[in-house]
């Protein structure tokens, strides 16, 4: 991690000189990401969508645990420091357009004889060049700028750099940056030794937590919890009084123990097997969250066992929340859950889309 591997000396570069931060969030839940970077940063910061998941943000407050607070975040996926953004052409000769840009940053700064670095590039829009001729021409422009001002060739490791620096091209827009939460995606928390084979990316179930307001003094329930991450993020973040964690399947219960083991939080889940249309049966006290990730009939589910699942998981859930309690489930089959849900009488209190993967999914918050 970029915190690991530089002294407090080498921080005193960016103090005073980090003005923007490109960040990486899961496509439709880039306010949520945003809410928390303000708060772990505790000031008010100002945003721009660039695109979906991609946001620029400004009035960054500069501390000595600056990068720690960044790796602390847990709804949002990379953090980058720009160091010079710039207009291109979506021509061949926006090549020539990012070499010049990049060496404006004087990337030579953030290097020396020891260190290493690596160009990942994106590029999003129409263009008559690739991402990799992007990062061949930012590479270039690295060397020859330490070369030039700094009298020394820096050494390129594409597999375990030093530094990493982003070169992204969104439109006619170009932004060079440096890294600050190293190279795994902060979504990879590292505790997902079993993985279900419809897992929820941390950081969508993190963001479902926070839109369901959950609280320390309030009882969590999955009924459907798969690979555990959902419970797992509400030990790891949210600490509520008491966890439930239920699966009609032995074996991804058992997953979401080894997994739950990994994360150091086995000891604040209680972990059973039941079936989500039963919940009424099973569960013996009031339930304030129920948080879930059903099925979405794509892989084994066909579209009337869908529908019956859904039915009785809304109708047994009736019975078990409290006087304020909520929903919220994320699904592709959307339309299905809000109409058994308006059907039982449940009132759709939010909804929202957003990717998970590959697929459009939206996130429905359901009161009584």
């Amino acid at each position: 991690m970029f915190s690991q591997v530089f002294s407090e000396k080498f921080m005193c570069f960016f103090q005073g000189s980090i003005k923007m931060l490109l960040v990486t969030t899961n496509p439709g839940l880039e306010d949520l990401a945003i809410r928390e970077l303000s708060e772990k940063l505790g000031v008010r910061v100002n945003y721009e969508l660039l695109v979906k998941g991609r946001v620029l943000v400004e009035n960054i407050r500069y501390s000595n645990d600056l990068v720690n607070k960044l790796l602390s975040l847990k709804a949002v996926h990379k953090v980058s420091a720009v160091l010079i953004e710039g207009k291109v052409s979506g021509k061949v000769r926006g090549l020539k357009m990012i070499y010049k840009i990049t060496k404006k940053a004087k990337p030579h700064t953030y290097l020396n004889t020891q260190t290493t670095f690596a160009i990942r590039s994106e590029r999003i829009g129409h263009h008559e060049y690739t991402s990799i001729d992007v990062a061949k021409e930012a590479g270039q422009a690295v060397v020859d700028d330490a070369l030039e001002n700094a009298g020394f060739r820096p050494k390129v490791n594409l597999n375990y750099p030093t530094i990493i620096f982003d070169s992204l091209v969104i439109h006619d827009k170009y932004f060079f940056s440096l890294r600050l939460t190293g190279e795994e995606s902060l979504h990879k928390r590292g505790y997902r030794v079993y993985d279900h084979p419809a897992a929820l990316k941390p950081t969508i179930a993190y963001s479902m937590l926070m839109l369901s307001k959950l609280k320390s003094k309030e009882v969590f329930l999955d009924p459907m919890c798969g690979g555990g991450t959902l419970a797992i993020e509400a030990a790891m973040n949210f600490s509520p009084r008491k966890i439930i964690c239920m699966d009609i399947s032995p074996k991804h219960l058992r997953g979401a123990m080894l997994n739950s083991i990994a994360a150091g939080v086995y000891e604040k889940i209680k972990f059973m097997i039941g079936d989500a249309k039963r919940l009424n049966v099973l569960i013996r006290e009031k339930v304030d969250v129920i948080a879930t990730n059903p099925p979405y009939g794509i892989r084994l589910f066909r579209r009337e066992k869908l529908k019956e699942l859904y039915e009785g998981f809304l109708e047994s859930s009736k019975e078990v929340l409290s006087e304020e309690g909520r929903i919220i489930v994320i699904t592709a089959e959307y339309e299905m859950l809000r109409n058994i849900a308006e059907s039982l009488e449940y009132k759709v209190v939010k909804e929202r889309n957003c990717m998970h993967g590959n697929l459009n999914v939206r996130i429905l918050l359901l009161k009584l």
